[in-house]
């Protein structure tokens, strides 16, 4: 019997069979799970997005905040007062319509594969949003563009990072700026 196990043990081992098509298979679904795998995990995460807190916000950046329906209604109500910039004109706006006839019963869409969500930013009402992160937006804030010139040195602090076009004014209208405004436009002439 000994000499049987040393026999055996200084043969080699048997050669391994190569991959059939069924080992191929499995390894190929196994790819395609990890791939749908990874695929859920990203898409959970455009899911999960939440506004930057307002106080982490930079200087002339908007606050967006979350909308939050009322207790156990669907229905969209204005956006808090102290979060939009002008309450006047939302009294305006709303004059004496009834609470649920403010605000237009939106439900917000999918956009670039992401849901985005209803939001108070400064509106009377909210809006449908999500960060540029989330969507993928391109601003093309790299490309280097002759045509781009600074904003009016007149222009409200919150213009910050906006890129104005040189006005081409008709005949009868000069590049001039209006109170407000970021650019440069086209006024009556003077």
């Amino acid at each position: 019997l000994l000499r049987k196990l040393e026999r055996s043990s200084s043969q080699p081992a048997p050669p391994t069979k190569p991959q059939g098509p069924r080992s191929r298979l499995e390894m190929m679904a196994r790819a395609a799970l990890v791939i749908a795998m990874a695929a859920a995990v990203a898409e959970a995460l455009k899911a999960g997005w939440t506004p930057e807190p307002c106080e982490e916000l930079a200087p002339g950046m908007p606050c967006v905040k979350l909308y939050e329906h009322p207790q156990g209604s669907t229905t969209v109500m204005p956006c808090p007062m102290e979060s939009v910039t002008s309450a006047g004109g939302c009294g305006a706006l709303f004059g004496d319509k009834a609470d649920g006839d403010q605000c237009p019963q939106i439900t917000c869409p999918k956009a670039l594969g992401v849901t985005m969500k209803l939001v108070c930013a400064g509106g009377c009402c909210p809006s449908c949003w999500a960060p540029d992160h989330v969507v993928s937006l391109d601003r093309h804030t790299a490309l280097a563009n002759p045509a781009v010139v600074p904003p009016a040195p007149q222009a409200p602090t919150s213009c910050g990072g906006v890129r104005c076009f040189e006005p081409m004014c008709a005949e009868g209208f000069a590049k001039g700026h209006v109170q407000g405004d970021c650019c440069y436009s086209c006024v009556t002439g003077r």
